[in-house]
């Protein structure tokens, strides 16, 4: 049997002397988990990491940094272009916009040749009979009743009271004398008719085929086709500087379906 002198361990030298299994612990530096070298092991030329390869790949590191801020950069040429747009679209219809408001108020009606003005009409609502002086009548007293002008077209001619009214909303009211050639009416009907603030109707004792009334302003032609029937519309329906109660509605389906008739205005 061996006494305990004989059962010694491995001493310090013998250790030494031993060659480290792989995988053994030891006092090896770790391996770099990215390139799988030793960390600050030898280069790919097998010496230390030189200064140019440092270099190499701080230049690397700074160009695909670069490639990742050019991807996020914020499209400023595009908005630009767009808004650009936008503003120009804006621009040119708010010019078409004020032209068209500044002819609307810039219209001379005075221009029109053979045209008559009356200035100085009252406006009084009234539930009786009135004489005008001119016939048919532009303006004056009328009755509280207006006659519905949304492009109707009456068969019959109606009292003069409640056509007065719609003149004072800024409406058209052209008249044709009775027995109008057909086709001639066929084209003031088709100028009327669903057109808002315009009404038509036949007038006796009218002293020319057609006539056509504003407030204020009465126009006497021979022919339906008579290019000057355009221009008094366009310049006075709606009229800013000429409609008393711009704004003022033209419907009227009561009246519509029961118009008055000359000498009996509807009052109510």
């Amino acid at each position: 049997m061996l006494d305990y002198a004989d059962r010694h361990d491995p001493d310090e030298s013998d250790l030494m002397t031993k060659p480290t299994k792989p995988g053994a612990r030891g006092n090896a530096k770790p391996a770099n988990k990215a390139t799988g070298t030793p960390a600050g092991g030898p280069s790919k030329s097998g010496g230390a990491s030189t200064a140019a390869e440092r270099a190499e790949r701080a230049r690397a590191n700074r160009v695909q940094s670069k490639k990742i801020v050019n991807k996020r950069q914020t499209p400023w040429g595009l908005i630009i272009a767009t808004v650009l747009v936008v503003v120009l679209a804006v621009g040119v219809i708010g010019y078409a916009v004020s032209l068209g408001h500044k002819k609307k108020v810039a219209a001379d009606p005075a221009k029109i040749a053979g045209i008559q003005h009356y200035t100085g009409l009252t406006r009084n609502h009234v539930t009786t009979v009135v004489t005008y002086p001119q016939s048919p009548p532009v303006g004056g007293d009328h009755s509280p009743i207006w006659a519905d002008c949304t492009g109707t077209v009456y068969p019959a001619q109606i009292a003069n009271e409640n056509a007065v009214h719609t003149l004072e909303h800024g409406a058209i009211w052209i008249t044709y004398k009775p027995g109008l050639a057909a086709d001639q009416l066929d084209i003031l009907t088709k100028l009327v008719s669903g057109n808002q603030f315009m009404l038509l109707t036949p007038y006796a004792g009218l002293k020319t085929n057609v006539s056509l009334q504003a407030w204020g302003y009465q126009l006497f032609v021979d022919s339906a086709s008579d290019p000057r029937i355009a221009t008094f519309i366009e310049d006075l329906k709606l009229s800013q500087s000429n409609t008393p109660e711009l704004g003022a509605s033209c419907d009227n389906p009561t009246f519509k379906s029961t118009p008055s008739t000359p000498g009996h205005p509807t009052e109510q």
